[in-house]
């Protein structure tokens, strides 16, 4: 990770400060001095910099471990999933390329549909340069300035919204600008193992650095509805973390929860959970159960086709190179309510 530090500044990164403080904490509890009780961080800060440089490396490793465990166990399941494959499930330097690619492209899924959703649930009109067809297309490119666009003109209206907390527009330009290298490596394909290695090599902290800063997906949930416990209590499947082991669970949810959302409490409902709100993730995140209903694999939008009365939705199913399509009408609640955002008659 590609975290620097001002030795001439104490303040610069108070997460390192913090891990020293805990770490000398653990080892030989409070330091006081006659009832005085500095820190242990800021002391060895201004004795001894060559130890204060040098224990960095050490808080860097364990920062690093502790994001990948959390992306491994805590985040949506497309991410995830994709994520623990690279680190720990890949059979050569090219497949592990393509996995790395997968994680990319499920985070920027994840974080468009997340805002998407919130603005039909907010009714946040929006204008040009964004467009009802900028929400349907499979520009990986598209759906990053999307969100962006999104965000900017929430905030012009006065509009706050929950996705902005979890992605700032400062990632969103790293973000852009790191898939930049991305199309680099999806549009031409990798000759051998060594150019692989240098690709990942070349993206890897880069990558890692945004995981960190959108640390607050891992405490987003993404639901499949399944029914209603009572009132305020849904049945639910979760997707979180790189298992597709089936997990099923009650869901308590505060009155106003419950009021404010209760529309996308019905059977097909993909829904999403965090600070506080649900919104519904249809029709850029659906699901698919195997042939014997003992799996639930999500499914990630990727373009609408056909004509009337034959109009498709194709998705590509999570952890599976295969892709389907739903009929497009299953939808139309969700395409007219996105029409709307923008003006527009019903689909």
């Amino acid at each position: 990770m590609k975290l620097r530090i001002d030795l001439h500044n104490f303040d610069c990164c108070p997460q390192y400060n913090d891990w020293l403080d805990q770490q000398y904490f653990y080892q030989s509890g409070s330091l006081s001095i006659l009832g005085f009780e500095p820190r242990p961080s800021l002391i060895l800060y201004t004795l001894s910099q060559d130890t204060y440089q040098a224990g960095f490396d050490d808080f860097q490793l364990q920062r690093q471990e502790d994001l990948k465990q959390t992306v491994f166990d805590d985040f949506p399941s497309p991410i995830a999933h994709y994520f623990y494959r690279f680190e720990n499930g890949y059979e050569n330097e090219l497949q592990r390329l393509y996995l790395l690619r997968d994680t990319w492209e499920s985070l920027i899924d994840v974080l468009h549909a997340m805002a998407v959703a919130e603005i039909r649930f907010k009714r946040v009109s929006l204008t040009a340069p964004i467009a009802y067809s900028h929400f349907l297309t499979d520009s990986v490119a598209q759906r990053l300035l999307n969100v962006e666009r999104i965000i900017g003109q929430a905030s012009d209206q006065g509009i706050s919204l929950e996705i902005a907390k979890i992605v700032t527009i400062a990632t969103l330009a790293t973000m852009r600008d790191l898939n930049q290298t991305r199309n680099g490596f999806s549009h031409s394909a990798a000759q051998s193992e060594v150019q692989a290695l240098t690709w990942i090599a070349e993206c890897y902290d880069d990558v890692l650095d945004v995981l960190d800063d959108v640390r607050g997906l891992a405490h987003t949930e993404i639901l499949r509805y399944i029914g209603q416990v009572n009132g305020s209590t849904l049945r639910c499947e979760v997707f979180s973390g790189h298992g597709f082991t089936r997990t099923i669970r009650n869901v308590a949810l505060a009155t106003n929860q419950v009021h404010e959302s209760h529309q996308y409490f019905q059977l097909g409902q993909v829904l999403v959970s965090y600070e506080k709100s649900i919104f519904g993730l249809r029709p850029l995140v659906y699901y698919r159960e195997d042939a014997s209903g003992h799996t639930t694999k999500l499914c990630m939008f990727r373009r609408i086709f056909g004509d009337a009365p034959d109009r498709r939705v194709e998705y590509e199913v999570v952890g599976e190179a295969i892709r389907w399509n739903e009929d497009r009408n299953t939808f139309k609640t969700e395409m007219d309510e996105l029409r709307n955002i923008f003006g527009l008659g019903p689909d």
